[in-house]
Parts: structure tokens; C-alpha cells; sequence
């Protein structure tokens, strides 16, 4: 009897970890977690198979964890400007990026309607924060026990990357490989998202968004990450600040009305089911009023009876003494 399949995808957010999650729980047909961080009480509260997620430092503690617990480690690495442009998209619409690391060397904040060029951005992709949020998958990036993916490898052929994982994890449980591909497709995912958590997957999208001199800028300053996982910085030279901008307008522009749309729609939707509540609530205390008002009447024409047949006792009384 082989043990329970229990797999954690550890790496640097906004690297492909929640479409990889989603693809191998339906290739394994087990249920997917996810969690910012894991406490002493998580660990026994996992199902007997799993795929979970979490964002962690390569730690000894952590480690034993995974160990006693019977995970199995895969990791993603990203190209670096891909995941910070990544992060930067994502920071515009879920503040929970705040709870990456618990807030290790700070949070997203400043990110909030920043575009690729602007001086917010690269400081932050320079900074202390990008560094310890990339230096995840940099801590699991082909160790010992852990599968390590490229996550351009995995949108070239998702299919035969799922093969190759199933050479560590088992062969797949489900009827098609192809079929649980196509389930997770970033389209399918995109429409049971509620927070743009999954954007355009394009690898080598930075290209388009950040000229030469801003790559080179961070180029200096992300040589031991793209050292570490084995990319390069290599700006397209035709590419100049106005194209930059624009491209990057036409990434955000339509989904940005799109997202305003919906909340217009959504507040729309939320007024007018207030307004069916204050109707119900109007209903249900006018028929109050009216049971009141019945139980009032009610109540007179009992102390009405009362009233009477006390008359009527004096009356009885008064005859009997005479």
C-alpha cells in the first residue's frame, strides 16, 4: 500500500503556484489548500491527501515539519521581473499581499496604481521586500528532496510538465491529463476569481513594459536572484518609455473599467437587495403592529367579559342577602 500523496508547493508568490495546485488536484483528484503561513495546530488538520500551498522560507523547523507530516516539496521559479510586474498588477486589487511572509521587510501598499516605470516600483523591486519575497524559491530552487518547475516550462507544455512530476508523485488519477489542463486554463480559472488572481501567464510580458534603462536599473540590483535561478535581463532596445507606458495602459485600462463596471454593478445589485430587506423589514413590522393592535382588542374585550361577570357575581351576591 503506497502512502498517501501529500505534495507542497513552496516558492515565491506570483510564480504559477496556485495554477500548478489547481492542476494536480485535479490530476490527483485530491483536495488543494492554501495558507500565508502554517502553526504548530495546522499541521494535523491537513486531509490524509493533499496539495497544499504556502509561501515559507527553506528553514530547519520548517523542514522537520514537512518531513513528519509526509509533504513532498516542488517549487517554482519565475523570471524576476515577471513576478514583481506580477505582484505589481496584483497589488492594485488584494491587500492580502500584506500577509506574503507575515510582512517580512514590509508590504505592497505603495504599489497601489504605481506602473512599471514609475520610481514607487522600482524602488520597491530594488528593495529589502521583492528581495525577501524572491529569496523563496531561491531557498528551494533545486535542493535536495524538492522537484524544482520553471514556470515558462510549464506554460510551454503543461501536459508534459505534469508528466514529468508524475515520475515523483505517481502516475495521474484522472482520465485525461489533457482534460484537467484544459479545466485549469487560465480563462476557467480567471472566471472563479474575484480578486484578478490570475492575469496574462505571458512570460517575458516585463519586456513589453520596462525599457532598457529601467531593466538595467534592476538588473544590478536582482544579480544574485537571476543568478540563483538562471535568467537573464535582456531589454528589447527598440522599446522607449512612451511604448512602455502605453503598453502597460493597454494591459490595466480595459480591465480596470471592466473591474469598476462590476462594482458599479455589484453596488447596484447590493443597494437593491438592502431596499428588499427594508421592504421585508417594513412588511414584517407593519404586521407586527397589526397583531399588536388584534391582541390589544383582544385583551380589551377580555377585561370587557371580566368586567361583566363581576357585575353579574355582585349582583348574585346582593340577592342572596336579601
Amino acid at each position: 500500500m503506497t502512502d498517501p500523496l501529500r505534495i507542497a508547493i513552496v516558492a515565491t508568490p506570483r510564480s504559477g503556484n496556485t495554477w500548478l495546485r489547481a492542476m494536480l488536484g485535479q490530476v490527483y483528484a485530491i483536495p488543494t489548500t492554501a495558507t500565508h503561513e502554517l502553526g504548530d495546530d495546522d499541521w494535523g488538520r491537513f486531509p490524509p491527501e493533499v496539495v497544499h500551498q504556502v509561501h515559507w522560507p527553506r528553514t530547519p523547523e520548517f523542514l522537520d515539519k514537512l518531513r513528519d507530516h509526509g509533504f513532498r516539496v516542488v517549487t517554482l521559479a519565475r523570471h524576476p521581473l515577471d513576478t514583481l510586474i506580477s505582484i505589481l498588477h496584483f497589488a492594485w486589487y488584494d491587500r492580502e499581499t500584506a500577509s506574503w511572509l507575515l510582512g517580512r521587510e514590509g508590504d505592497e501598499t505603495g504599489l497601489c496604481g504605481a506602473m512599471p516605470r514609475s520610481r514607487p516600483f522600482l524602488d520597491y523591486a530594488a528593495g529589502p521586500r521583492a528581495a525577501a519575497l524572491l529569496s523563496v524559491t531561491c531557498d528551494w530552487w533545486q535542493q535536495e528532496g524538492v522537484t524544482s518547475v520553471r514556470y515558462e516550462d510549464l506554460v510551454r507544455d503543461p501536459a508534459g510538465q505534469l508528466a514529468a512530476l508524475a515520475e515523483v508523485f505517481g502516475p495521474p488519477r484522472c482520465e485525461s491529463v489533457a482534460d484537467a489542463v484544459a479545466a485549469c486554463a487560465m480563462g476557467e480559472l480567471r472566471k472563479q476569481s474575484l480578486n484578478n488572481h490570475f492575469w496574462k501567464g505571458k512570460p517575458g510580458l516585463w519586456r513589453d513594459l520596462l525599457p532598457a534603462g529601467e531593466a538595467g536599473e534592476l538588473a544590478a540590483a536582482l544579480a544574485p536572484v537571476l543568478a540563483r535561478l538562471g535568467y537573464e535581463i535582456d531589454p528589447d532596445p527598440a522599446l522607449d518609455a512612451g511604448a512602455a507606458d502605453r503598453n502597460w495602459v493597454g494591459l490595466v485600462g480595459p480591465e480596470l473599467t471592466q473591474s469598476l463596471a462590476g462594482v458599479t454593478a455589484g453596488f447596484q445589485a447590493q443597494l437593491a437587495g438592502m431596499n428588499g430587506h427594508a421592504e421585508a423589514a417594513l412588511a414584517a413590522a407593519a404586521q407586527a403592529l397589526r397583531e399588536r393592535d388584534q391582541a390589544v382588542a383582544a385583551a380589551a374585550r377580555l377585561q370587557d367579559i371580566v368586567d361583566q361577570a363581576g357585575r353579574v357575581l355582585s349582583l348574585i351576591q346582593a340577592a342572596g342577602r336579601g
